[in-house]
């Protein structure tokens, strides 16, 4: 019992700290029931702002399946985004020491 109001303990001190400083976390497996999952419980704590990649019809609905409240999550759909290119560079120039390839960006 101790060591798990430890841990619970060690776990609520990281969330506090979260929800003093709000970063932005971009989660790409948007049609997954984990990811959903995830971003239901990041938003309900609002440890964090969640940006979903993904056709936005089909994420809702998977949200809806999975009986998940996903509402306050940004969904791109990287195919009709105006900052296509935009993504694509960044992607490639943060990644390209790594062997990144502008067409494997733009995958």
């Amino acid at each position: 019992m101790f060591k798990e109001e430890i841990t619970m303990s060690f776990i609520d001190g990281i969330k506090e700290r979260a929800k003093q400083d709000i970063k932005t976390i971009v989660l790409p497996e948007s049609e997954d029931e984990r990811t959903l999952r995830a971003t239901a419980k990041i938003l309900e704590e609002k440890t964090a702002n969640i940006i979903l990649i993904g056709d936005e019809t089909v994420v809702k609905a998977d949200a809806e399946k999975y009986g998940v409240n996903i509402d306050g999550a940004t969904i791109i759909n990287p195919e009709t985004s105006d900052k296509l290119e935009e993504y694509v560079n960044t992607l490639y120039e943060l990644r390209k020491a790594k062997g990144m390839t502008p067409e494997a960006a733009r995958e």
